[in-house]
C-alpha cells in the first residue's frame, strides 16, 4: 500500500480543455462521446458532408448480424444532439501549432453551399433538382457582350427568336389529393405552365385548363406524400396510357426508355432547358425533340424531367456523358449534384458539388434555391478558415478500400458482375440501390452462385500490400451468409487462403455459416474470364489437393483489403505524424496510441488494419490518452443541459398518443406489412398520430417525432422497432428533450420477436405486430410518470487484477486524476506477461513490467494490495462497497463508484502429446524463455517442430482460437533464426492467423528458411509418437502430396490461454461469463470494455484472448469508460425501482431471501423497505410478494392487466 488518495486537481487556466478529434467514423464518435460525457469539450472534424463513415454503409454486423444502421444511429443521433461536442463536417485540418495542452488548429470550412442551421432536411431541394448526368462543363464566356452574343445565338439557333410551343400527343390528367398535400409547394415551383396554384401553408391546386400533362408537379411531389394523383383523358386509349405511366415510373427506378419513338411532345425538356436552365439547347421538331450540341452543358435536366424515361442523352447530343455516382452506395446508382449523404445522415443537410452544378458552373437553373422554403440555398458561400484552440488531437480519419483495379486478372471495371465486398454490402442495404434486394449490376437478375475471393489487396507483395487487413475473412463469412438470409437459393462459396477467424466468438459464427450453407473452399483464384453473353463468369482456381478446377458463377464479390487514403497522408504530413511504408501511423508497442507528435493520439484502422469492436476500443483509450494531460482543466468548456419543464397530466385529460412503426431498413420490412401495422394503430384507442419511418432511431426521426409531440400535443409515445435493450434509451431522451417524461414511452419488440423469429411466414409477423403494437399501447395508456432521484458519486476506481491491463488502468486512471485501488491475489504485480520474454518491438518485457510497476508504487493516488482477494460486494454504481481479504486475514471495505476487472489468464497447459512428461516437449512460452537464455548446446543445428493450435479450437480442451499464437509461433521462428541460422524449424498449422501487421512477420519467417506445413485435424492431422530416439512426426504436406518424416529435438506447442477462476467474482458482481470462462461485454461491438452492470468495465485477457499492446488499448479504453461516471458530481438512478407498500406488508422476509442483491430489509416500523439506490428493478420480490405488497415502476399490476387485456381482444 502506499500513500494516499488525492483528490480531482483544480483547473489550470494553463490547459485547453477541448480536443480535436479528426474523423466522423465510428471511431471519431465514439472518441467525441467519451471526451464530452467526461468533461471535455470536442471539436469533431469530419471530410465528408455528414458523419458515420464505413460503418454507417454496412448492412449487418457479426457475430451478431445486427442491422450496422440499428446499432450505430444511436451514436449518431447522441452525436449531434451532445451540446459538448462541435460538429464540423466538409472540414479538414489544415494546421497544427503549438504544444500539448495548448494547441492551435486551423481548419478549412468547404463551401456548401446549404446553410447547416437554416436547413430543415426535408429533401426537397435533391428531390426537384433537374440533374442526372454530367460532362465538362465549356469554358465560362465573359461577363458583358460575349455572354449576351451567346445567349441571343441560343435563342435564334433553337427557337428563331421565339418561344418553343409543345404539343402534348396525350394528355395527363394531374390532381391534387388534398388529404396527403404537405403544403411544401413542391409542385408550384415545378409547374413551368403556371397551371399549379399554391399559397403558403394552403393546399395546391391544379388549373386544368393550363395544364399540358407533362407530369412536372408529379416529379416533384416529395413521394412519401404521394398527393399527385394521375389520370388519363377520356377519348384515350388505356392501354397506351397504361405503357407510359408505367414508363415513367421506371424511371424513378433507373430504367431507360428506347429514345425518340416514346417521346410525348410534352416539351418539358424544351422548357426546363430554356426557362429552368437559362441554357436554350432544345427545340421541338415533327418526330420529337433536336439538340444544339454546341450550345449543351450536358446537364441532364431534360431527361430528369422527362416523363417517358429518355436516357438517349448521350445519343441525342453526341457527347460523352456519365451519370452522377452516389459515392454512398460506391457509385452503383445515381445522385443529384446536390444531396444528403445518405437518409440518416448527422447533420442532415444537402451539400452541393461544384464540380456538378449547372448554377456553379454556368449561372443557370437555380431550382433548388427557387423550391427551398427556408431560404437555405446559399450560391455565394464561399471556403473558410478558421482556427480553433484544443489541448489534444485524435487522429482517426478513416481508411478505404483497395482499388481492385489493380488486379486486373479478375476483371473488376470491365465485368459488371465483379463487384468489391464494400459495394456488396450496398446491394445487401435496405437504404442500398437496390433497397436490399441481392441482384447482379450487370443485368439486375437474382444470382444464385456467388463467389467471395479473399486477400485482394491483402498479403500481396506484387501491388505492396503485405499486411491482412485483419477484417476481409469475417466480412466475407457474413455477407455469404446475410446473402442466403436475403435468398435462401443463393449458393455462396468462399474462397481463402487462412480463414482468419481470430477474435472472440469468430470461430462460432464461422461454424454457423457452414450450417446455413455456406461454402468454403482453400485455393487462391487465379483468374476470372467473363461470358460476353451471359455476363457470367468462370473462375480458375488449384484446389487443396492440387488440382486445377473451373467453375461458373453468377456474381463475384472481392474482398478488398483496406489502405491509407493519399489525402489522409498528406494530412499525418502536415501534422507531422510519422507513418509507415504503408501509410500507418508508427506507435510504440507499450504506448500504442501515441504518435510521433506529442499530444497527437491515433485512432482506429490509419492505427493498422482492425475491426470495429477493437476501432472502438481504440477510440475510447485515445479519449482517455488525450484528456489524461487535460485534467486540470476538465469541465472547463462545457455547458449545461436544459431541459423543458415537464409537462403535468392528470387522469382526467385526453390520451393522446403517437405510434412509430419503423420499417429498420429491410429488417422489419421485408416481413412485416409496416405500413399495415400503421393503419391498424390509428384504430386504437386515444391514438391520435402513426407513421411508419425507414428508420425510427436516425437523428431526422428523432427530430421528426420531437416536433410531432409538440404539434400533435402527444402525452404517450410508442415506438415499434428493435429492441428495447439497445433503443429504449434513445427515445426516452427525445420525450424527455420534447418535455414529457421519459416514462410516458413504451415500445413492442417487432423485430427480435416478430420479422426474424417468423421471417418465413409474413401473414403471421404481420399479425404478431400488430398485437405487440395494441399491447404497448395498451401499457403506455396505463402509464405514470416516474421519478428518478439524484445521488452523489465516489471518484475512486477499484481495479481487480494487478496485470499489464490492472497496472495501466490504474496508472491511466490515476493521471486523470482520480484514487485508485489496486487488488491482485499473487504477492506481485506483473501477471503472466512476466513469463513472457520479447515484447513487440523486441524490448524485454520483464523491463517493461518492471518500470510499470514502479511507477504505480510511487503513484500516491493508487492504493495497492497484493495477495488479497475480493470477497464481498455491495452498493451500487457511484456508490459500491467491496470487501478484500488482505495476507493478514483482516478485511478491508473500500468505498468506490466504479469497478475495472482485470484478471488476466493463464497458459493453457494440456497433458498432450508428452507435455509435463518429456523434455523435449515444451510450450512456446518454455522456448521463449530458453531462447532468452541463449539456448542450449548443440542449437546450431537444433530441429524445431511447432504444432499450433495444440488443444485450441478443440471441444476436448479449448475450444477457441487463442490469438496471439501464430504471431508468438513466428516471433520465436524469428528469434532462433536470427541466433541460430542454420537451426530448422517446422510450423504445422491447421491457419497462420498472423493478423494485421503480423503478416509481415509471417513473410519474414517464410524467407528466413522456417517451412510451414498445413494440416486438417481431419483429414490428415499429424501423427505425433515418442520413440526412444525421440518425437517422431509424420504429416501430409499438401505443397507436395505425399507424406513426410519429421525427427525434432524440440517439439514446441502452440497452446494458447485460458482465463484465471473467476467464477466467485463473477457470482459477487452478478456478471456473465461464457463457456470458456472469459467475461462477456455488454455489446459485441459497440460496447467492447463495458459489462451490462452499470458502473462495471473490464480491460484485457479478462475480456479474451488478445496481445499486451492490445490489452494495454483495453485497459486505456476501460478507464475512459469509467472516467464518465467518476467525472460526474452526481448520477441519476432508474425510476424503475420497487417500493413495499407497508400497510399490506406481512413481514414475511420472502422478499428478503428472494432478491439476489440482497436489498429488501427489515426495517425500524417492521416492514419490509427497499433502497431505491440499490434497487436493480428486476421485479423478482414484486412476483414473490404473497400479499403483493410490493410494486414496480412501469410493471405494476395495471400495466400488465392492461397488457393481458390488449392481448385478449386480439384473441378474441
Amino acid at each position: 500500500m502506499t500513500g494516499n488518495l488525492k483528490s480531482l486537481p483544480q483547473p489550470g487556466p494553463s490547459l485547453t480543455g477541448a480536443v480535436m478529434v479528426i474523423g466522423g467514423g465510428i471511431s471519431g464518435m465514439q472518441s467525441a462521446l467519451d471526451l464530452a460525457n467526461s468533461g471535455i469539450k470536442v471539436y469533431l472534424v469530419e471530410r465528408s458532408s455528414s458523419i458515420g463513415g464505413k460503418m454507417a454503409q454496412l448492412d449487418k454486423t457479426f457475430p451478431t448480424n445486427d442491422c450496422s444502421m440499428c446499432i450505430v444511429s444511436p451514436k449518431l443521433v447522441e452525436v449531434g444532439r451532445h451540446r459538448d461536442i462541435e460538429l464540423l463536417t466538409h472540414s479538414e485540418v489544415k494546421g497544427l501549432s503549438g504544444e500539448p495542452g495548448n494547441f492551435t488548429a486551423k481548419v478549412v470550412r468547404h463551401a456548401r453551399y446549404v446553410d447547416v442551421g437554416t436547413c430543415t432536411g426535408c429533401g426537397l431541394c435533391e428531390l426537384v433538382c433537374p440533374v442526372t448526368h454530367i460532362s465538362t462543363f465549356p469554358p465560362q464566356p465573359e461577363e458583358g457582350e460575349k455572354k449576351k452574343k451567346l445567349r441571343a445565338k441560343v435563342k435564334e439557333t433553337i427557337t428563331g427568336g421565339g418561344s418553343p410551343q409543345p404539343t402534348s400527343l396525350y394528355k395527363w390528367t394531374f390532381t391534387v389529393d388534398e388529404s396527403a398535400c404537405s403544403m411544401c409547394g413542391g409542385c408550384f415551383n415545378a409547374c413551368l405552365q403556371g397551371a399549379v396554384k399554391w399559397e403558403k401553408k394552403s393546399v395546391a391546386t391544379i388549373d386544368q385548363d393550363k395544364c399540358t400533362g407533362c407530369g412536372a408537379c408529379y416529379v416533384a411531389c416529395p413521394e412519401k406524400f404521394k398527393a399527385i394523383t394521375v389520370s388519363y383523358a377520356a377519348d384515350l386509349d388505356k392501354s397506351i396510357g397504361a405503357a407510359l405511366y408505367a414508363r415513367s415510373e421506371l424511371l424513378k427506378k433507373g430504367f431507360a426508355s428506347k429514345g425518340q419513338s416514346d417521346c410525348l411532345r410534352c416539351g418539358l425538356c424544351v422548357i426546363t432547358c430554356d426557362k429552368v436552365m437559362n441554357i436554350g439547347a432544345l427545340k421541338m421538331v415533327e418526330t420529337g425533340i433536336e439538340a444544339g450540341v454546341d450550345i449543351c452543358q450536358v446537364c441532364g435536366a431534360c431527361v430528369s424531367m422527362c416523363p417517358v424515361g429518355f436516357l438517349a442523352i448521350d445519343k441525342l447530343t453526341n457527347k460523352s456523358v456519365h451519370l452522377l455516382e452516389n459515392d454512398f452506395n460506391e457509385g452503383l446508382n445515381g445522385r443529384k449534384p446536390i444531396n444528403i449523404l445518405y437518409p440518416q445522415a448527422v447533420p442532415r443537410v444537402p451539400v452541393i458539388d461544384e464540380k456538378s452544378c449547372v448554377h456553379l458552373n454556368t449561372g443557370a437553373c437555380g431550382t433548388c434555391a427557387t423550391i427551398c422554403g427556408v431560404g437555405a440555398i446559399h450560391y455565394e458561400s464561399r471556403e473558410e478558415e478558421i482556427e480553433i484552440e484544443v489541448g489534444s488531437v485524435i487522429f482517426s480519419p478513416g481508411i478505404e478500400v483497395f482499388d481492385a483495379r489493380i488486379r486486373g486478372e479478375f476483371g473488376y471495371g470491365y465485368y459488371k458482375n465483379v463487384v468489391t465486398s464494400i459495394e456488396f454490402e450496398r446491394l445487401l442495404s435496405a437504404s442500398g440501390p437496390t433497397s436490399g434486394t441481392v441482384a447482379r449490376p450487370g443485368d439486375n437478375k437474382h444470382p444464385k452462385k456467388i463467389a467471395w475471393i479473399q486477400c485482394v489487396g491483402s498479403r500481396d507483395h506484387s501491388c505492396d500490400r503485405d499486411y491482412c487487413s485483419s477484417v476481409c475473412c469475417m466480412y466475407a463469412t457474413k455477407e455469404a451468409f446475410i446473402a442466403r438470409e436475403h435468398d435462401s437459393s443463393i449458393e455462396p462459396t468462399i474462397f481463402y487462403i487462412d480463414m482468419r477467424s481470430f477474435g472472440k466468438n469468430f470461430d462460432d459464427y464461422v461454424e454457423r455459416a457452414k450450417e446455413h450453407k455456406v461454402r468454403f473452399v482453400r485455393a487462391m483464384v487465379s483468374r476470372i474470364f467473363e461470358d460476353p453473353v451471359t455476363g457470367d463468369l468462370e473462375l480458375r482456381y488449384v484446389d487443396a489437393a492440387g488440382l486445377k478446377r473451373i467453375e461458373q458463377f453468377d456474381m463475384v464479390v472481392l474482398s478488398v483489403g483496406v489502405q491509407v487514403p493519399q489525402a489522409v497522408k498528406d494530412l499525418a504530413g502536415t501534422l507531422d505524424i510519422e507513418l509507415d511504408k504503408y501509410g500507418f501511423a508508427v506507435t510504440d508497442g507499450y504506448t500504442p496510441l501515441a504518435t510521433s507528435r506529442p499530444g497527437v493520439f491515433v485512432s482506429g484502422a490509419v492505427n493498422g488494419p482492425k475491426d470495429i469492436p477493437e476501432t472502438v476500443c481504440e477510440a475510447s483509450g485515445a479519449a482517455e490518452a488525450a484528456s489524461a494531460a487535460l485534467a486540470g482543466a476538465r469541465g472547463n468548456l462545457i455547458r449545461v443541459e436544459e431541459l423543458p419543464q415537464e409537462q403535468v397530466f392528470s387522469d382526467d385529460d385526453e390520451l393522446r398518443i403517437g405510434v412509430f412503426i419503423c420499417h429498420c431498413g429491410t429488417n422489419i420490412a421485408s416481413v412485416v406489412d409496416v405500413e399495415a401495422v400503421m393503419e391498424y394503430a390509428k384504430t386504437l384507442p386515444g391514438v391520435v398520430y402513426a407513421e411508419h419511418p425507414l428508420y425510427t432511431c436516425s437523428q431526422d426521426s428523432q427530430e421528426r417525432m420531437r416536433s410531432i409531440i409538440k404539434e400533435h400535443r402527444l402525452n404517450r409515445v410508442v415506438t415499434s422497432a428493435c429492441s428495447p435493450t439497445t433503443h429504449e434509451p434513445l427515445f426516452q431522451s427525445t420525450l424527455r428533450q420534447a418535455g414529457l417524461n421519459k416514462y410516458y414511452f413504451d415500445m413492442a419488440n417487432i423485430r427480435d420477436q416478430c420479422s426474424w423469429v417468423h421471417p418465413d411466414d409474413p401473414v403471421a409477423a404481420t399479425e404478431k405486430s400488430k398485437r405487440l403494437t395494441r399491447m404497448a399501447v395498451a401499457n403506455a395508456t396505463a402509464g405514470k410518470p416516474l421519478e428518478e432521484l439524484e445521488f452523489s458519486v465516489d471518484s475512486r476506481l477499484l481495479i481487480v487484477g494487478g496485470g499489464v491491463a490492472g497496472m495501466t488502468a490504474a496508472l491511466e486512471a490515476a493521471k486523470q486524476g482520480f484514487g485508485v485501488y489496486l487488488v491482485e491475489r499473487e504477492p506481485i504485480l506483473g501477471g503472466h506477461l512476466r513469463n513472457l520474454q520479447r515484447g513487440p518491438d523486441g524490448r524485454k518485457f520483464t523491463t517493461f513490467i518492471d518500470e510499470l510497476v514502479e511507477e504505480v508504487l510511487v503513484d500516491e493516488r493508487i492504493r495497492i494490495f497484493t495477495s488479497s482477494e475480493v470477497v464481498e460486494q455491495a452498493g451500487f454504481v457511484g456508490a459500491f462497497e467491496t470487501d478484500i481479504v488482505m495476507p493478514s486475514g483482516a478485511t478491508r471495505t473500500l468505498k468506490h463508484g466504479a469497478i475495472l476487472i482485470a484478471t488476466g489468464a493463464e497458459e493453457n497447459r494440456p497433458e498432450i502429446y508428452g507435455l509435463g512428461s518429456l523434455e523435449t516437449v515444451i510450450t512456446q512460452t518454455d522456448f521463449e524463455q530458453a531462447l532468452e537464455g541463449g539456448g542450449g548446446a548443440g542449437w546450431e543445428n537444433l530441429q524445431v517442430t511447432m504444432l499450433q493450435c495444440a488443444g485450441s479450437r478443440d471441444k476436448e480442451y479449448l475450444p477457441y482460437c487463442s490469438r496471439v499464437c501464430c504471431n508468438h509461433a513466428v516471433k520465436n521462428s524469428l528469434h532462433l533464426k536470427e541466433m541460430f541460422p542454420h537451426a530448422r524449424v517446422d510450423v504445422l498449422y491447421r491457419d497462420m492467423r498472423c493478423y494485421g501487421l503480423g503478416e509481415i512477420d509471417y513473410r519474414l519467417a517464410r524467407q528466413a528458411g522456417v517451412n510451414f506445413i498445413r494440416f486438417d485435424p481431419g483429414e490428415n492431422p499429424p501423427k505425433i509418437r515418442a520413440t526412444e530416439e525421440g518425437i517422431e512426426i509424420t504429416i501430409t504436406d499438401p505443397s507436395v502430396g505425399f507424406p513426410v518424416e519429421l525427427q525434432p529435438d524440440l517439439l514446441v506447442l502452440s497452446t494458447g490461454m485460458r482465463p484465471r477462476d473467476t467464477e466467485d467474482l463473477a457470482s459477487m458482481l452478478r456478471v456473465p461469463r461464457n463457456d470458456a470462462g472469459f467475461f462477456i461485454e455488454a455489446h459485441a461491438k459497440l460496447r467492447p470494455v463495458d459489462l451490462p452492470s452499470e458502473g462495471l468495465f473490464m480491460a484485457g485477457t479478462a475480456h479474451g484472448p488478445k496481445s499486451s499492446s492490445e490489452a494495454i488499448v483495453q485497459a486505456q479504453a476501460a478507464v475512459a469508460r469509467a472516467v464518465t461516471l467518476l467525472s460526474q458530481e452526481k448520477l441519476q438512478m432508474s425510476g424503475v425501482v420497487s417500493t413495499v407498500d407497508p400497510t399490506h406488508c406481512a413481514v414475511c422476509l420472502t422478499c428478503v431471501r428472494a432478491c439476489p442483491y440482497g436489498v429488501p430489509f427489515i426495517n425500524d416500523q417492521h416492514s419490509a423497505e427497499i433502497n431505491p439506490a440499490l434497487c436493480q428493478g428486476c421485479g423478482i420480490c414484486v412476483a414473490e410478494c404473497p400479499a403483493k405488497a410490493i410494486h414496480l415502476g412501469r410493471f405494476g399490476d395495471r400495466n400488465i392487466r392492461a397488457k393481458i387485456e390488449a392481448y385478449s381482444v386480439m384473441q378474441s
